[in-house]
Formats: C-alpha cells, sequence, structure tokens
C-alpha cells in the first residue's frame, strides 16, 4: 500500500521542494492562505478505506483495510495493522512527516501553508528494476523523470460513483512523468515477453482532502494508449485503454 502526498506519495521519493516551479506554478514562500494542518486529522479516528482497482483485461478488485490515527497538539501518528507507518510533526510554519519503514525512516518537510498552484514538493526519478524469469536475470527496465504535486481547487463537495463527500476538501493534483527503457540482454531477445524500447509516461492522479478528517478519496485514471504497455493520461482515455485505482474514506 502506498501512501501519497502528505497521504499516499510515497515519501522515501520526497525531496524538499519548496520553491521549485514550472511555467504553470506559482512559488511556494510558506506564506499561502490554505494551512494544510487543517487537511490532516482533528483528533484521534480509526478510518476504513476501500480500494477499487482495475486492470484491462482484468476483472475489478476491491480491498479493504483501516488505518489509526493519534493525534496531539503537534503530533499525528498513523498506524496499518497495528505498525506505525507516518509520523507526521507540527510546527507553526512546517510539517515535517516521518516514513516508518523496515529499510529505514526518511524525513521529509513541507511548507504548512501554501496557496492554490503552490508546488507541494518536486522529486527526480531514477529506478532500475531487474527483469527476470524466474531467478535468471534477462534483462533491465529504467525509469527517469519528475514527480510533483500541488492544490489546485478547494471544492464543497465531491462525487465519485456511489461516493459522495461534502465539507471544505482541498484537491491536489500528481503528476508524473518518466521515460521508461526496456533492455533485453541479447541472448534471450525473443525468447522472453519483454521487448525492447522506450517509451514516454504521464501518470496523473487526484487526492481528496477533507477538512479535519485527511483523505477522502484518491483518483488515478490510467489511460493506455494502442500499443503502449505505460500510461499517457494526457490522451483520451475509453474503457478499452483505462486502467484505474481508487480509494474511497467509508467511514469509522
Amino acid at each position: 500500500m502506498t501512501k501519497n502526498w502528505i497521504y499516499l506519495i510515497p515519501l522515501s521519493a520526497i525531496i524538499i521542494g519548496c520553491g521549485t516551479t514550472d511555467n504553470n506554478d506559482t512559488t511556494n514562500n510558506g506564506e499561502g492562505s490554505i494551512d494544510l494542518r487543517t487537511y490532516l486529522e482533528k483528533e484521534d479516528i480509526t478510518k476504513n478505506y476501500q480500494i477499487v482497482n482495475k486492470t484491462i483485461g482484468q476483472k475489478i478488485t476491491n480491498q479493504y483495510y483501516s488505518e489509526t490515527s493519534t493525534v496531539t497538539t503537534d503530533k499525528i501518528e498513523r498506524k496499518l495493522e497495528g505498525i506505525t507507518t507516518t509520523i507526521i510533526n507540527i510546527e507553526e510554519k512546517k510539517l515535517t512527516v516521518t516514513d516508518v519503514s523496515d529499510e529505514g525512516n526518511i524525513i521529509n518537510s513541507f511548507f504548512r501553508h501554501v496557496d492554490l498552484g503552490n508546488n507541494l514538493f518536486s522529486s527526480d526519478i531514477n529506478t532500475t528494476e531487474l527483469l527476470k524469469i524466474g531467478d535468471t536475470e534477462v534483462g533491465k527496465r529504467t525509469r527517469v523523470g519528475t514527480n510533483s504535486c500541488k492544490p489546485i481547487e478547494q471544492l464543497t463537495e465531491f462525487t465519485k460513483d456511489s461516493h459522495s463527500y461534502t465539507g471544505d476538501i482541498l484537491k491536489t493534483e500528481c503528476t508524473k512523468k518518466t521515460t521508461i527503457t526496456t533492455k533485453v540482454n541479447s541472448e534471450y531477445i525473443g525468447q522472453v515477453n519483454y521487448i525492447n524500447g522506450t517509451e514516454d509516461s504521464v501518470d496523473i492522479s487526484y487526492y481528496y482532502q477533507k477538512k479535519d478528517t485527511g483523505l477522502i478519496a484518491s483518483i488515478n485514471d490510467d489511460c493506455i494508449p494502442t500499443n503502449m504497455k505505460y500510461p499517457d493520461d494526457t490522451t483520451e482515455c475509453s474503457d478499452g485503454n483505462k486502467s484505474y485505482s481508487y480509494i474511497y474514506y467509508l467511514g469509522n
């Protein structure tokens, strides 16, 4: 299970991007009118979620999980199945997020006060995946690109499928742009399902945080163009080329 933005973006991928912008962003100087603290949990709570996944050519799957948050004036601690996964330290000007894992804790800070269009963070992506058939390495796949998030809208209601939410809701857009290169070892070309080549991918997700509650929904529709394996969400989506992953808050 992944955690994005303050809530669901893998925190190990986050760097402090305060002030990092592109042509569509406004500079984040930490003096904005939106207090991100207000879109996190206000008090101790156990929240129930549903995850709905659909992959092209596969059936829809549903999973359910609960997350428990313990809240004090200056800290929020989240647990899944009794294990601490995230600690958020709250200060006057910033939020410091600790992602807790067996591989080692990752600590990052965000400006607490932002405006719509501010970059919350900007991070580089540079990963290498070993392609294997059983225990045999047959090639490598690299991903190089950027990942960034920014709040784009304040809503009073949000509806998706049969799920409806009302209140003070902050909508955040996250965009991951990557170039994916697959290289099969010469002796395995034509013998495995992997194919040499390069694809450019744009993956856009949306996250909805409700005042005093935290995450109420995340929406990730992936448009997979013909002859591509990875999403390009700048293209038109249809049922035939669409995969998706949704998370819905079901209540306490």
